[in-house]
């Protein structure tokens, strides 16, 4: 089996507590495992890489299975998560504790089957994927390489997750194609700009595609035709968890399809308002109905520059 996608990060378990939700206990969750999920759901083949304990394992065989989607587990001596919990009722950001560390990802776990997809989506959610694995990467393989840099940028203080600075993301960024922070993200890695000036440094360093998601203001995008702004679908909103990662996969399900940069943001934005109206992994979304927003949100697309 030749995948579209294979998504290489750690899945985590996570309690998750918004002004209108609250999970019941730990539930999976994590950039790789969202943006996997999204391209099973939307019918495309997706893997995903990751450490795992022997707690969760059995849960997290079951949910990726169910939605198409084909598990490459690495033993760990724990499972990841987090204790999240939403500062305000805006939810525009959120403070994490740590409910446990799972193992680094290194080369040698990655299948060489995962070597022949399509396209690998790199979202670690703490630094368990480094400079050396990206570079080995680069080095075995010709897929098209989108990176969401939350996990690279995090640290754990007194329990708790903060962002730093990284100074290897940049060369990460320099020689993958795609890197999509959020608007947080994005003040950790280059202080001092705003979104689109950071979108437009991004594609200067990777030479390809530079996104900046601003929640339920939309994204930025920065490639060879310009600079763009890409609205958000409204809706109402329950959980922002994950629709960061949701976007990462409907991005590279429909740029795979397409090619088009523009549309597959787009695309993605109306894909990210499913995750938005729901939580944990089992967020209702198909094809179709993404098909349907997507279309009414490229009405309001505007170029900026």
């Amino acid at each position: 089996m030749i995948f579209d996608v294979v998504s290489i990060g750690n899945p985590v378990y996570d309690i998750i507590i918004t002004p209108y939700v609250k999970t019941n206990g730990r539930v999976l969750s994590g950039c790789s495992t969202n943006s996997a999920l999204t391209i099973g759901k939307l019918g495309g083949r997706a893997g995903i890489i990751g450490c795992i304990g022997d707690d969760f394992l059995h849960d997290f065989l079951e949910i990726t299975s169910r939605y198409n989607v084909k598990a490459f587990p690495i033993k760990s001596k724990q499972t990841g998560g987090f204790y999240l919990k939403y500062i305000d009722k805006k939810m525009s950001d959120r403070e994490l504790r740590v409910l446990g560390v799972a193992d680094n990802i290194s080369f040698e776990n990655i299948p060489s089957e995962a070597l022949d997809s399509r396209a690998i989506i790199l979202g670690p959610i703490l630094k368990e994927i480094d400079l050396n694995l990206v570079r080995s990467l680069k080095k075995e393989t010709d897929a098209l390489i989108f990176v969401d840099p939350q996990g690279l940028i995090r640290e754990i203080r007194d329990g708790r997750v903060i962002r730093i600075t990284n100074p290897d993301v940049y060369e990460i960024i320099k020689i993958t194609n795609i890197t999509k922070p959020n608007e947080h993200e994005a003040a950790v890695l280059f202080p001092g700009l705003d979104p689109v000036k950071v979108a437009q440094k991004i594609y200067s360093l990777n030479k390809f595609v530079g996104i900046v998601t601003l929640a339920e203001r939309g994204s930025i995008v920065a490639f060879e035709k310009g600079i763009y702004y890409i609205p958000a679908y409204r809706t109402i909103e329950r959980d922002p968890t994950g629709c960061g990662d949701v976007y990462a996969g409907a991005f590279t399900f429909y740029y795979l399809k397409y090619g088009d940069v523009l549309e597959a943001c787009v695309f993605a934005s109306a894909a990210a308002s499913f995750m938005v109206e729901d939580t944990g992994p089992h967020f209702k979304m198909s094809l179709k109905d993404v098909i349907k927003r997507f279309e009414r949100l490229l009405i309001d697309v505007r170029r900026i520059k």
